[in-house]
């Protein structure tokens, strides 16, 4: 005999009585029956009287035919990487509609994975889900489902192998329900970005509309570097990531954002709102497909143009928490070429002078040439030799960047060609590296360029001479130098 789990918020986050429960979730889906059926879907789940109407308007969209549901959701109590599924000895999750029935076959399957090897207790106080099961109880009564919890330090990396072990459980009878508020905005939430007057609803909106735009456009890097790099409150990123590489490996269809609202419109106090968003994609499940990513290639002119604005909307989504780089995502197609996976260094001097404020990069990629270059936009701002960028200067400061090519070793020094060559010098655990620009600019002849070099490694003016030396090249582009 199987456990089953009780319900955890049953009277605060919605009616602990039966017939007013059903009374309730009624209400809320016929607000949204207009529309054709989703197999996956982004739904709320704050208390029924502040997210009740836009999660209908959501799981209206989820098909009575449908026999088995994943859920997807935050984990608010538990701090992990990867998925949670319950404990094994249970058999059913309850509400006060009844019980609805865990499919234990798809748990067993995913419990081999060990990216869902999460603490199952994280289940026992958990809400985002289980707000989720009254109206799936009314949509799909007869599904069953696999309720998962995402941990907050999941990385991006880690949401495509959770999206791989889930995809064989897409079967046309399917369908995914992603439980995630959006912003939470107010000192009470930690997140405070717009004045708290009677705009803050039209701000929040527009912000959900442009992030939760990435998520209904199927673009998972778009959104995941949105919200990483603002900062943004949005609780569920990261289940909602793990559908959004669902979709893009194993989808074919279309998304469409159904519903926004935030809570300050039911409670009036616009301290403490959280936004709410309704999203569903229709089409139909297929094969997973593996991405075919390109060789690394020269960047073309736009290309050029494209990476250096995205670099500029990363600083300033980051300073500001604004959403210019979910806007970067909306107006630029990412080519083949700027997913290729290079290391890349982010360098800004200043005008009129040229002098340097920073430069940061990184060897070796993380992901694709944007995820690089996103990833040194940001680090560049704290380049410890320098203050900390404010918002201010960026518009006194000029964005060069440098795509890397693979370092390889080099068996003396005579075998770097100053100008072409950028270097990476490593000893006795010490390492530094110059770009091939760095000659240019200051003159040096070879011997002073390791000099420094060698110096910059925290090692004597002479260590290079028995360092491991590994040179590199790099197509090298500044605002300066596209516009001309």
């Amino acid at each position: 005999m199987r456990g089953v789990r009780p319900p955890a918020v049953a009277g605060s986050f919605y009616p602990s009585f039966p017939l007013q429960l059903s009374h309730e979730v009624e209400r809320f889906l016929a607000d949204g029956s207009n529309g054709k059926p989703c197999v996956a879907i982004i739904a709320p789940h704050a208390g029924y009287v502040f997210s009740g109407r836009t999660a209908g308007y959501a799981l209206a969209h989820l098909s009575p035919e449908v026999s088995r549901v994943i859920l997807l959701g935050p984990s608010h109590f538990r701090s992990f990487s990867g998925g949670a599924l319950p404990a094994p000895h249970l058999g059913a999750f309850a509400t006060p509609l009844g019980e609805v029935a865990l499919d234990l076959e798809a748990l067993s399957q995913l419990r081999e994975h060990p990216t869902f090897a999460g603490p199952p207790q994280a289940h026992d106080p958990e809400h985002c889900l289980e707000v989720e099961l009254p109206f799936i109880q009314k949509r799909a009564p007869h599904a069953r489902i696999v309720p998962v919890l995402i941990g907050s330090q999941t990385t991006l990396a880690e949401t495509e192998e959770l999206a791989r072990g889930l995809s064989p459980l897409l079967t046309p009878d399917t369908a995914v329900v992603v439980s995630s508020d959006f912003t939470h905005h107010g000192r009470a939430y930690g997140y405070v970005v717009f004045p708290e007057n009677e705009d803050l609803d039209l701000h929040l909106k527009t912000r959900a509309e442009r992030t939760a735009g990435r998520a209904a456009a199927l673009d998972v890097r778009g959104f995941w570097h949105q919200v990483e790099v603002s900062d943004d409150s949005v609780c569920g990123a990261k289940p909602i990531a793990v559908l959004l590489q669902l979709l893009r490996h194993a989808f074919s269809g279309q998304g469409k954002l159904l519903h926004l609202s935030t809570s300050g419109e039911v409670s009036g106090d616009w301290h403490q709102v959280v936004t709410y968003v309704a999203a569903g994609y229709s089409g139909e499940w297929t094969p997973w497909r593996e991405e075919t990513l390109a060789p690394p290639a020269p960047l073309t002119l736009e290309e050029q143009k494209a990476l250096l604005a995205l670099a500029r909307a990363t600083m300033e989504t980051h300073l500001t928490r604004g959403e210019q780089l979910a806007l970067w995502f909306a107006s630029h197609p990412v080519t083949p070429s700027l997913l290729a996976p290079q290391g890349a260094f982010v360098t800004l001097h200043t005008l009129p002078k040229k002098d340097l404020r920073g430069c940061i990069g990184l060897l070796q990629p993380v992901g694709g040439l944007v995820d690089t270059v996103i990833h040194a936009a940001v680090q560049v701002l704290y380049d410890p030799r320098f203050s900390a960028v404010r918002f201010a200067e960026l518009a006194f400061l000029e964005v060069e960047i440098s795509v890397l090519s693979p370092p390889q070793p080099v068996p003396a020094a005579e075998f770097i060609r100053l100008g072409e060559h950028g270097v990476i010098l490593k000893k006795a655990g010490h390492s530094a590296v110059f770009l091939p620009q760095v000659a240019t600019e200051t003159g040096w002849g070879l011997e002073t360029f390791l000099s420094r070099l060698a110096q910059k490694a925290g090692l004597p003016p002479d260590a290079w001479r028995s360092a491991d030396l590994s040179v590199f090249t790099a197509q090298v582009f500044s605002e300066s130098t596209v516009s001309s």
